[in-house]
């Protein structure tokens, strides 16, 4: 089972607990704060949406005037859902791609290249990175032949690419 699986299992549970007789809302609120942070990251919309769920009113007797179920239960779980969803479509997409899933999650890093050196250029620096063991120094010096403005360039489309966004603020 792989990881976004684990979470989706884990999440299904929270979500059930929900329904629970004695649903202990603190104890349910820490728990899947702490799963969809790992999930999404500390600044996530999703994190913030769980985040802001809490008690509006806390007289058990107005809750059960109202005729209504529990609100906080209901988003809980509308929201819980959501987010539920939201993986489940990322996890989806992971199994949709070929290949290796690390090698694609650094296209960002290798894509710069690729657009600012020649072709031989580029062959040439696959050649050094490709060699087990390589000297510090022999990337150095195939740096330092580089025009300034190439590297320049190569960082800033590394560090503005969407993937490196995505991966920054996780």
């Amino acid at each position: 089972m792989n990881t976004l699986a684990s979470y989706l299992v884990l999440l299904q549970k929270q979500l059930s607990e929900v329904d629970e007789r004695n649903f202990d809302f603190a104890s349910w609120k820490s728990a899947t704060l702490l799963l969809v942070t790992s999930c999404f990251g500390t600044n996530s919309a999703q994190v913030a949406a769980i985040d802001k769920i809490d008690y509006a009113y806390n007289s058990w007797a107005l809750r059960d005037e109202s005729g209504t179920t529990d609100p906080i239960r209901r988003e809980c779980k509308t929201t819980l859902s959501v987010i539920i969803s939201e993986l489940q479509i990322k996890a989806e997409s992971n199994t949709e791609t070929t290949g290796s899933s690390q090698s694609n999650s650094l296209n960002f890093m290798w894509l710069p290249f690729e657009d600012e050196l020649t072709g031989a250029s580029l062959k040439k620096l696959k050649s050094i990175i490709s060699q087990p063991n390589v000297p510090d120094e022999e990337i150095e010096l195939f740096l330092k032949d580089l025009p300034n403005q190439t590297l320049v360039n190569i960082i800033r489309n590394t560090l503005t690419s969407k993937e490196f966004k995505e991966w920054i603020s996780q």
